[in-house]
């Protein structure tokens, strides 16, 4: 009982570690928080990425405790250019709360792509950059979408295939532990009259000790009689 209590414990460890290693990481990056750096304190951006078809309407959420200093900016990578989106436009739309700060693009464009980053007001005009904390936005055509989507296939069957890895080379180690303690702990069985016939086993007389021992009685004579 206590054997199997152990493999069901090993078992049970083992999934939890399957678990975690598929959950940690298809979980990186759906939202931006503070774990990117210092500018990024006080920030909470959602989503983290973005790949859609033109003319798709996108939203990017800013939630900040101060709303109404904060502003969006815009990068593209490989360029020093920073625009600003600020206020509203025929294209977008910037929406501030009590909480949050809200940029809304109605139809995205080729050239609408870029890292979209929510951060206090006045940085380009002392020449600052905005945090690296920011949202990317891929604006795609058809093809593009199905090669991320068997991209994405091809991610998790490789997180899949790394946890069963995992899980193997951790409970396989474990259990040849296990299994060597148990060797140790059960006492050695005598086997030392084991497959003899009754054919073979010694009488009395044979016996070394007792071999010249001499009655006491004599021929004739009961052993019950003085």
């Amino acid at each position: 009982m206590a054997d199997f209590c152990r493999r069901l414990w090993v078992l049970q460890a083992n999934l939890w570690l399957m678990a975690l290693a598929a959950g940690g990481i298809s979980a990186v990056g759906n939202s931006t928080s503070n774990s990117t750096g210092n500018g990024c304190r006080k920030l909470h951006q959602h989503p983290r990425y973005v790949a859609a078809k033109r003319n798709t309407p996108i939203s990017f959420i800013c939630y900040t405790p101060e709303p109404q200093s904060m502003q969006w900016y815009k990068t593209v990578e490989g360029s020093d250019q920073i625009y600003v989106r600020d206020q509203s436009t025929s294209r977008f739309s910037v929406e501030r709360k009590e909480n949050f700060i809200n940029f809304t693009i109605f139809g995205i464009r080729y050239e609408d792509n870029g890292i979209y980053a929510c951060d206090r007001k006045n940085l380009t005009s002392e020449n600052k950059r905005p945090h690296m904390c920011g949202t990317e936005l891929r604006v795609m055509g058809h093809s593009n979408i199905q090669q991320i989507q068997s991209r994405n296939t091809l991610k998790d069957a490789i997180i899949i295939i790394q946890s069963v890895l995992l899980v193997v080379f951790i409970s396989v180690p474990m259990l040849l532990f296990l299994d060597k303690g148990e060797g140790k702990e059960s006492p050695e069985e005598d086997h030392t009259y084991e497959g003899l016939e009754v054919e073979q086993m010694a009488t009395y007389e044979d016996i070394t000790p007792f071999r010249d021992v001499k009655a006491k009685w004599t021929v004739g004579e009961h052993p019950g009689e003085e």
